[in-house]
């Protein structure tokens, strides 16, 4: 029995069922982590007071904070089960008892539980009996006397309440915090996710193709999406089919077209989300896909592909968020595509007219049948060498294309005559250029061909014609075809002339070159002199048809 027969108890059957009903029974621990224990913790900290964390079920000790003895006696607890608003039980045998509530362990109620002596020569039975039953000795239960704090209950009860409004205080600040926290990641995600629209409607040139806008928004997706993979399926009007992919994919472009063929009925004006495939046919169909997203890729009745996203991070399901960003980068890429369709389709009408145009003329003098065609090419060839941009080299070699169209008002029997020009004839030739410039400067679309067309016959030295223009004031546009309409007409053969042989050709070039063209117009000639010669030795008068062979308009679309 020990510690002096339990001191003040007087007989041993009231010992006994004091330790039966005094020590915590069924005690088992629950991590620190737990937001019981750290709300208990707090109450600590912030009252300065030691605590229990009890289940008020069969009243076992689950967490100890500074508590050396977990006595918890039968007189209190019925009366500080219900702890809701903070609870303090005196007992006769000089403990005073406290509670205060927290938060569900297991979905069982707890309460964090503790007590102090309310005077300081207080000698419970409880604590010897608990003592005894530990193996305690009778100094060691004197030291823990010693070390207890005492305190008059109306004050205790003042303390515990100020500990309650201070921790709901704590609990707010916390649940703002939270709050903030999980706004700030909301933000975050949001700033991305307007970054990467942001991005790709900065991409929206024309010259930009679909695909690389297509990778660009795998690259930046798989950051705001955690799932195992993404993949961009496109379909163009020119190019074919892309099948293009981020992470690891566990079917090819037939399985991931079965797939989306699966939902023919589905509304396709919004998006597609599956989670949960485990153990359903589809899942049986498709080994290795949790969940995934569709959304397709369109702009108003016209569908180009399809973005599938597939198995997020475990634990999670795809929803309205991930749907959602999804469908608008859906909607950019099927803008972007449609509208690359119909620039393509408004280039080819204006390829038409074109076509339409230089036809005439090659109607009106069948003696020079297939030159606009080479001086385009060869234009573009020098624009090449001068390292100027791909739109440029496309306008040169559509202004080639067009460079004698004024021709076309220029009496029939001037350009067919056999002979040579007389002055009067002549002079009217020259006016084709002022012509040319007429006719198409009401068209809009053509706005960026007019320089070469009204100023291919300008020359350096203010020699040229129609404007007299000197040097740097002639458009390069029309001082690099003026030097490819040149040679062009030197190297073909006309009714009343051979043409003239290369190395003669190139002799005027160098000796006019300053004085009639641009030197630096005359050095690409020579350092493309091979792919000149070429251009002209595919595209004779005699070839068949207007813009036949590979170097032709369809390269403006």
């Amino acid at each position: 029995m020990s510690i002096e027969t339990i001191e003040h108890t007087t007989t041993d059957t009231a010992i006994r069922e004091l330790a039966r009903s005094t020590v915590p029974q069924n005690s088992r621990q629950i991590d620190g982590d737990h937001p019981a224990i750290a709300r208990m913790k707090s109450y600590a900290e912030l009252s300065g007071l030691p605590f229990m964390c009890v289940d008020p079920a069969d009243w076992s000790v689950l967490n100890i904070n500074n508590v050396e003895l977990p006595i918890i006696p039968p007189a209190i607890r019925k009366r500080l089960a219900d702890q809701s608003d903070g609870r303090v039980v005196e007992l006769k045998s000089g403990l005073i008892y406290y509670a205060l509530p927290l938060p569900e362990i297991d979905g069982h109620s707890a309460i964090a539980l503790g007590f102090v002596f309310s005077r300081p020569d207080a000698r419970p039975h409880e604590a010897v009996v608990l003592a005894a039953e530990l193996g305690w000795t009778q100094q060691k239960l004197n030291d823990w006397r010693a070390r207890q704090r005492y305190c008059q209950s109306e004050i205790l009860q003042r303390l515990l309440a100020a500990t309650l409004a201070q921790a709901g205080q704590q609990i707010v600040e916390d649940q703002l915090e939270s709050e903030l926290q999980k706004l700030s990641t909301e933000l975050e995600q949001t700033y991305e996710e307007i970054s990467l629209l942001h991005s790709l409607t900065g991409n929206l040139q024309i010259s930009r193709s679909p695909v690389d806008l297509a990778e660009l928004c795998l690259d930046r997706m798989s950051g705001l999406i955690p799932a195992d993979g993404n993949i961009i399926w496109l379909e163009e009007r020119k190019r074919g089919t892309q099948f293009l992919l981020d992470g690891e994919v566990p079917f090819d472009e037939a399985g991931m077209l079965d797939l989306v063929g699966r939902f023919e009925s589905h509304d396709w004006t919004r998006p597609l989300v599956k989670n949960h495939m485990e153990g359903t046919p589809l899942g049986a169909d498709f080994p290795g896909i949790r969940n995934f997203v569709i959304v397709p890729i369109a702009e108003g009745m016209f569908r180009s592909g399809w973005i599938v996203n597939y198995n997020i991070e475990e634990g999670r399901e795809f929803g309205t968020v991930e749907a959602s960003l999804l469908n608008s980068i859906a909607t950019i890429l099927g803008t972007h595509i449609r509208n690359i369709d119909l620039y393509r389709q408004h280039e080819e009408l204006l390829v038409s007219f074109v076509r339409s145009m230089v036809s005439s003329l090659d109607a009106k003098d069948p003696y020079t049948r297939g030159h606009s065609e080479r001086v385009a090419l060869i234009g573009r060839r020098l624009a090449k060498q001068l390292n100027l941009s791909t739109q440029q080299q496309q306008d040169i070699h559509l202004s080639g294309l067009l460079h004698d169209v004024g021709k076309i008002g220029v009496n029939d029997a001037i350009l067919q005559k056999p002979g040579r020009l007389t002055e009067d004839e002549f002079d009217q030739i020259k006016k084709h250029p002022t012509i040319g410039y007429e006719i198409l400067k009401g068209l809009e679309n053509l706005q960026h061909v007019l320089p070469g067309v009204r100023s291919h016959h300008e020359q350096v030295n203010g020699r040229g014609y129609p404007d007299g223009l000197v040097g740097d004031e002639i458009p390069l546009m029309a001082r690099i075809l003026a030097v490819a309409d040149s040679y062009d007409a030197m190297t073909s053969d006309r009714p009343y002339r051979k043409g003239m042989p290369l190395e003669k050709v190139e002799s005027i070039f160098r000796e006019m070159s300053g004085s009639q063209w641009d030197p630096q117009v005359i050095d690409a000639y020579f350092a493309a002199r091979n792919d000149v010669a070429r251009i002209c030795s595919d595209y004779l008068p005699t070839s068949g048809s207007l813009l036949e062979g590979k170097d032709s308009l369809s390269t403006l679309t």
